[in-house]
């Protein structure tokens, strides 16, 4: 059970770098990156909730809703940065 929640945590920030994904148009970086950087943002939104010690929403509450956070900046930094690339 430790481990599902942090692979659900994921899992949702890939999905909101997938929704990040189609807000931008034409993007060089295509849908697997930004799924990708939702992932990595997902984690990255649950470290720095750690790092602080952010005790909102509580323990799950405050995991998802970081989690969603650090997905939707990290991909759309990624998607800002590397959406025109080639064009």
């Amino acid at each position: 059970m430790r481990l599902l929640i942090p692979l659900f945590i994921i899992a949702l920030g890939m999905l909101t770098g997938a929704v990040v994904c189609l807000f931008f148009k034409e993007t060089a970086i295509g849908l697997k990156l930004s799924i990708l950087a939702g992932g990595l943002g997902a984690f990255a939104g649950l470290l720095v909730r750690d790092a602080l010690d952010i005790t909102t929403g509580g323990p799950l509450g405050g995991a998802i809703l970081a989690a969603i956070i650090g997905a939707s900046i990290f991909a759309a930094i990624v998607n800002a940065l590397f959406g025109r690339v080639g064009k």
